[in-house]
């Protein structure tokens, strides 16, 4: 009777199922991709723990966490490799789509390979551009009045001349609007 109940176990069994296991890290490794952590049951030390599914690739999401932190370690069924599931605390982040990139540090965010520069502030450009803005039109306004005095005299007249403004009119130049120039979709 005790075989049976043991042979229904086995049957009952899930096969491929997580089985997970928190632990805290100890080292990583950011060009192999995998952490070296230490479970809280006070089990054996993992080496060597992915941070992704295909540890060749150059592509995907990868978290990488600090060393200190808590991560969930998931083990395959049938002897596969271990993989971390997830952190509490990450040190970078890489997310590799086609040709696009971003990465994320604790001090910058670099999108693709940053050699466009860093993202405009838009609050700032737009109030330096109105004053530029106001300067120009300050030389337009005076453009638009000026007169000429002559020491010519025009007939008898003995007392100088003036020569008139211009016959056409500088256009002021027009405010900027951030909406004109703003990619909503960007947030930084």
């Amino acid at each position: 009777m005790g075989d049976l109940r043991n042979i229904i176990r086995q049957l009952a069994q899930p096969d491929g199922e997580t089985v997970p296991l928190v632990c805290t890290v100890d080292a990583v490794d950011k060009t192999a991709r995998t952490i070296d952590c230490t479970p809280l049951n006070e089990n054996a030390p993992l080496l060597g723990v992915n941070l992704q599914a295909n540890q060749g690739s150059d592509f995907g999401l990868v978290l990488f966490p600090k060393v200190g932190a808590f991560v969930v370690v998931g083990f395959i069924a049938d002897g596969a490799a271990p993989v971390m599931l997830c952190t509490d605390e990450l040190e970078r982040a890489e997310i590799v789509i086609g040709d696009s990139s971003v990465v994320i540090d604790s001090d910058r965010i670099t999108i693709n390979d940053g050699s466009l520069g860093g993202l405009v502030k838009v609050a700032e450009l737009t109030e330096k551009l109105n004053g530029l803005k106001d300067t120009v039109n300050t030389f337009i306004d005076l453009f638009n009045a000026h007169t000429h005095v002559t020491t010519a005299t025009v007939g008898a007249s003995a007392s100088p001349g003036l020569l008139s403004a211009p016959a056409s009119k500088a256009a002021p130049a027009q405010p900027f609007v951030r909406s004109d120039y703003e990619n909503e979709k960007v947030k930084h």
